[in-house]
Parts: C-alpha cells; structure tokens; sequence
C-alpha cells in the first residue's frame, strides 16, 4: 500500500485554522503562538541532510512569520517569496536560538529578483518542486545528501551556492553568523567549503554538473543545456567524508526516499473511513519521523565511529510522545539514540536537555531536569538493547552533578517542576537499579525520591506558587503522572477532591475562553495564565494530565478530553497544528492518542485512551505486532465501555510497556 499518498507535507506550515472549538475544548487557554512551525524539506526518515525552500522566517526558513512566543504569528513583508533552497531546518521548534539553514542555493538569471514568488508548489515525502520565474526547481535527499535540480526556461541560467547563510533572514532581526570561512575548488565540478558555526565545525561539498567558479562566499555554477544538478553533502568530521556523500543521483535518490518512507509509515496501518482522519494521521506520523536526526560516526562531543543521534532540540516535549513512539517501532534508531545519551553523560557527566548542532547545549538547563534519564528509562522499559548498569551510573552521575546540587544538597529548587523531575526520576532509576543488582547506586538515589511531597499545598492540593513554572503555571504541573500517585491524590484530599480540581483546570461548567490573536498584545494572555486552565493541545508542557483523571477512577473524563482534542485541535492543511510542533512531539501525540495509546514516561505503563480509528496493526521494533481493534466507533461513541487485551478484561485501563511489545491485540468497546 502506498502510504505517501496521505501524507500532506505541507501540514503545519501556516497559522492555525482549526475547527470552532466547542463543549469542553473551548474552555482551553492557548498560552503558546497559533502556528505549527513545521517545513516542508526534502528529507529521509530520521535524515541528518535536510533541504527546504527558503524564505528566511521563523523558525525553519520558510513561510513569512517573525519570531513568536504567544498569540497569531506576526508576519513580514515579502515572507511568501523564497530567497532559495537552504539545507537542514529544525521541525516545529520555537526561539531554540540556532535554525541551520546552510549553504543557500539560488537558482537565477542575471536579472532575477533577490526574492521570488513560488508557484506550483508540490511536495510528497522525500521530494519538493516549485516554478521560479521559469525555473522548475526540484529538491531530494538521501540522509547525508541533497539533491537540487534546476531546469530553466532560457539560457544563461545559473546555480550560486552561498556559504555564508546561517539560520533566518527577517527585518529588523540580527543574521547569525558564519566565522573562518574557507572555501576551495577541489577539482572539476566539486567545491569545498568549512567554517565554524554556532560553535561546532562543520564541512561542505558540493558537486554540480558544470565546472565551478568562486566568488567571495559563493559557488557559481552555469546551467547546462539549460539544466543544473547539484549534490550538497556535509559533514561534522572533515571534509573527506562530506566528498564521500556525493554519489549518487536525483532520481535515483527521490525513489529511495519515497520507499524508505513508505517502509516506516506502513509500521502502523490503520482503518477508518474517514479520508480526512487518514490523511490527518499519515501527515502526523510522518513528521513524528523526523526527528532527531541520525549524525553517526559525525559526534562533535565524543570520538569514534559510533552512533551520534542530533537534534534533541526541545526534549522537554521529545520525551512524552514522540522518543516512546520511536521506541515502540525502530529498534535501530532506538538503540543509537540510547547510545548517544549513553555516550554524552559519560563524556559530559550530566545529560543536557537540549543536543543540537551547537556547543550551546549547556544554556538549556531551565525548561525541566534528567530528561534524559526519563528517555533511557523509557527504551529500557520497552525492551531496547542498551546497558542498565552503565544506564543506572550516567542517572546517577546526573543526579549528583553540579548544576543539580540545588535539589541534591539543598533539598529545594527553584521550580517546583524540577523537584517533581528529579524525585521521580530518583524513584524510577532506584527501581531499576535494585532490578539489576546495582545496591549502591539505588542506595543512593532511593531517598532523594521523596522530596516531591515539599513541592504540593496539602490545603489546595496543588503545587505551591512560591516557584518558577516554564511555560504555564503551577495549574498546569500539578495533574502530572507522579511514580506515588496514591499519594498525590491522598495530598488532594482523596479522588473526589482530585476530580474537582482537575474538572475546574479543564473547564468543566466553566465560561468559554476567548483565545488571543494579536502577536503585539500580551495582556490577553496575561489575563487568561489567570484562569490556571489546561493549554489545549497547544503546548506540551500539560498535555500528559488528561490521562490523570484515570488514577481516580474517571476514564469517562479521559476520552471526553482527549476526543474534544482531536477533533479541534488538529486538522488538514497548512494550518493543521494547534502550536509548535516541537521536533514532533505535537505529531506524535497525535498519533499515540489516534490508537488509543499513551505512554507514560520511564515507567512500565501505558495508559489507554479513547481511539479514533476502528482499528489499527502496529509493527513493533522488536518484531511482535500489537492490534487494536474498536467496536461500535463512531463520533458519538466516545467512551470506552470496555477493554480487554488478548481476551482478557483491562479493568484498569493500563497495561505494562512489556505487555504492550509483547504483542497481541487490545480490543476497546465503546459506548
């Protein structure tokens, strides 16, 4: 079956145009811009070589919006014309500080325009064209190489490659730079370039179909019987291995693409006859298929030939959805993104939040702690081949690091979030630790595990607001899955005390909400963090807290939220993402939420949900196949009546992550 055939590339480029939110999603407050942040490059499952139309804005190059934290994206003039075709984007992020957008190929005439108005835009996976004045332009890669191909409508066309492009090109907005740029022919037709950029160094070459010439930061290449083929390839090692990127050719590499993407989409199948849901739920799994991207052999941390997985860019979003579905279905990509984090602790002694093409890692302490313990643990659970004892000692190397002495010595951070990071994370690594036989580094971590308590109110049941709280307040951490959530609830004052706080956090019997528009006017937003209200699916930061209902016995809550979400959250198009799609984990939640499916992070638990699918087949990484089967579906049948897996009935509605990659069948019957 041809899976490429749902999938709209373009989705979550643009500004949100999602359906009227009514009911329950209506009462959500959108703390987060209204844009989804994706782009539409030319890219293979997991690829370290990305190439994109590129207009400059924010944040992958493409498209006309300026930087945006809140509110509609403002937009800049000119923003819809393209300056060229640019190589490697971050997917979905926001202000990350650092966007690629390398080595930009613009193909011209003498009297072109500097910006141009694409037409006849085309995208499937792996491949992206658009027309130019009379330039057909193609783009594909391969994973370390892109492809471009030019076909003019006249003579005298020709190709300049710039060198010295680097992140987005906005008025007003400060270019990044460029430093100790080198560039060089190294023999006919192939150009050599390296510098050093956002702190790393990085190296390029390029192969055309016509000799080259150099001309201060630029490459310029001459149409050939009004054609023009270029090969981009870079590398984090050395010039050598960017040249031994450059085989191969343009159709030959669009075939592979789109095959190695219809392999990874057809791991899940599912069916359902809505065309709008399949087109939605193939769109979404591809983007959650994107990122991080696969450097092996290129690490910029560490020596050696050995796997180096790159751009965790947000993996406080990463680590709920997006790394969990990855390890329910590639076992490779599983084992060298465990490796990586293996392989950075050791060599940093902490786990960084962030690890991107930048030495900048360290400035990203502040968004969460140890989620990178969170995701080892996780691969762990779910049956990934990866060392628990060298896992057990990076954690604990982690815990006890300097930046987290706060938590270790002091007893207090300043976020309360966290304390709730580290404590759980404690718990979980201590668990494990006794599993393996590792006394003494479970010894160690086992007490800090209990200092979550100090962070909650027991007179409102809810996190203290002497803290800092990234992006929300503390309505919006205090529903989050605790390791003790017996306790938690005891601190709420008992389940039906828990089920009115979190009915007031998602508005039931609550006015609706008016959502913020304006990008220059921050006071709506000021006055909706007010409401201490559930984001919607507009930010990960509480998207786990629906599925908190179910600890008190309230599954029926569960699937009110999560189908309301899905039905106004998401949609076709351009405008199809209810926010930043965060290197995929909006996607991802999608995805998992489609099949009834959510995993709760480092522990051995997934929690069901309320599928939209009548059923689907999971090829797991592992080789098992996990069915879903949904009974009596439809729009109106929300709620689970029942749940069994492999006959047998799912009282709870959970199941260990070594049930579910074991395989079988859940069967959900809905009412």
């Amino acid at each position: 079956m041809d899976y490429c055939k749902f999938v709209n590339i373009f989705q979550g480029c643009g500004e949100i145009d999602l359906p009227k939110a009514e009911g329950i999603a209506a009462k959500w407050f959108f703390i987060k811009a209204g844009c989804g942040n994706t782009s539409p490059a030319a890219t293979v499952p997991f690829g370290a070589m990305s190439v994109s139309p590129y207009s400059g804005g924010y944040p992958t190059g493409y498209g006309n919006h300026m930087p945006n934290s809140h509110s509609r994206p403002a937009k800049f003039e000119g923003g819809n014309d393209l300056l060229g075709f640019a190589h490697i984007q971050q997917s979905g992020t926001g202000a990350i500080g650092y966007y690629y957008n390398y080595a930009l190929a613009v193909p011209k005439y003498a009297e072109s325009a500097e910006r141009r108005t694409p037409k006849e835009e085309k995208a499937e996976p792996g491949y992206y064209s658009c027309v130019l004045e009379d330039i057909h332009c193609e783009l594909t890669a391969t994973k370390k190489t892109a492809f471009h191909r030019y076909s003019f409508g006249k003579e005298n066309g020709l190709v300049e490659i710039d060198f010295s492009n680097n992140g987005l090109n906005i008025p007003n907005v400060e270019k990044s730079k460029v430093n100790n740029l080198k560039i060089s022919k190294a023999k006919e037709k192939v150009v050599t370039a390296s510098a050093e950029i956002e702190g790393i160094n990085i190296y390029f070459a390029v192969k055309g179909n016509s000799d080259v010439e150099i001309s201060e930061n630029k490459a310029i290449y001459k149409a050939v019987d009004k054609t023009a083929t270029i090969a981009v390839s870079i590398s984090l090692r050395s010039i050598e291995k960017a040249l031994k990127n450059l085989e191969g050719s343009f159709d030959e590499a669009r075939r592979n693409s789109y095959n190695e993407w219809n392999n990874v989409l057809s791991r899940i199948k599912i069916n359902t006859d809505n065309d709008e849901i399949k087109e939605i739920f193939y769109s979404n799994l591809y983007h959650s298929f994107i990122k991080p991207s696969d450097w092996s052999g290129e690490s910029f941390i560490y020596d050696g030939d050995k796997p180096s997985m790159c751009d965790f860019a947000t993996l406080w979003d990463m680590y709920k959805t997006a790394l969990p579905l990855i390890f329910m279905t590639d076992r490779k990509i599983s084992e060298d993104i465990c490796e990586t984090l293996l392989l950075t602790g050791e060599k940093l002694g902490n786990l960084p939040n962030c690890l991107g093409l930048t030495d900048k890692y360290k400035e990203f302490s502040e968004q969460a702690r140890m989620l990178g313990a969170y995701v080892l643990m996780t691969a762990y659970r779910y049956g990934i081949n990866l060392d628990p004892h060298r896992m057990v000692k990076v954690i604990c190397d982690d815990v006890f690091a300097p930046n987290k002495k706060d938590f270790v010595v002091e007893g207090k951070c300043r976020s309360n979030t966290w304390m709730l990071d580290m404590a759980d994370g404690c718990a979980l690594a201590s668990q494990i630790a006794d599993e393996i036989g590792e006394n003494d580094i479970a010894d160690k971590l086992r007490p800090l595990s209990a200092q979550w308590i100090k962070c909650f109110n027991s007179e409102t049941g809810l996190l203290g607001n002497d803290s800092d709280y990234y992006e929300g307040t503390l309505y919006n951490y205090s529903f989050r899955q605790m390791v003790d959530m017996d306790k938690r609830i005891e601190i709420a004052g008992g389940k039906e005390r828990f089920v009115e706080l979190l009915d007031k956090f998602f508005g039931y019997g609550a006015d609706d909400v008016v959502n913020p528009t304006d990008p220059f006017d921050y006071s709506p937003v000021e006055e909706g963090i007010k409401l201490g209200r559930f984001e919607g699916f507009n930010n990960e930061s509480d998207t786990e807290t629906p599925f908190s209902y179910n600890y008190a016995g309230r599954h029926d809550r569960v699937c009110e939220i999560i189908r309301a979400g899905m039905k106004y959250m998401f949609t076709t198009g351009r405008g199809g993402l209810p926010g930043n799609n965060d290197s995929d984990a909006l996607s991802s939640y999608y995805v998992m939420n489609a099949v009834g499916l959510f995993p709760v992070a480092g522990q051995d638990l997934f929690i069901l949900g309320s599928p939209i699918v009548d059923s689907a087949e999971i090829i797991l990484s592992n080789g098992n196949t996990l069915k879903i089967n949904v009974i009596n579906n439809s729009d109106d049948n929300i709620y689970v009546k029942k749940a069994t897996f492999n006959s047998k009935p799912v009282d709870s509605f959970t199941l260990s992550a070594k049930e579910i990659m074991n395989g079988g069948t859940i069967e959900f019957t809905m009412a």
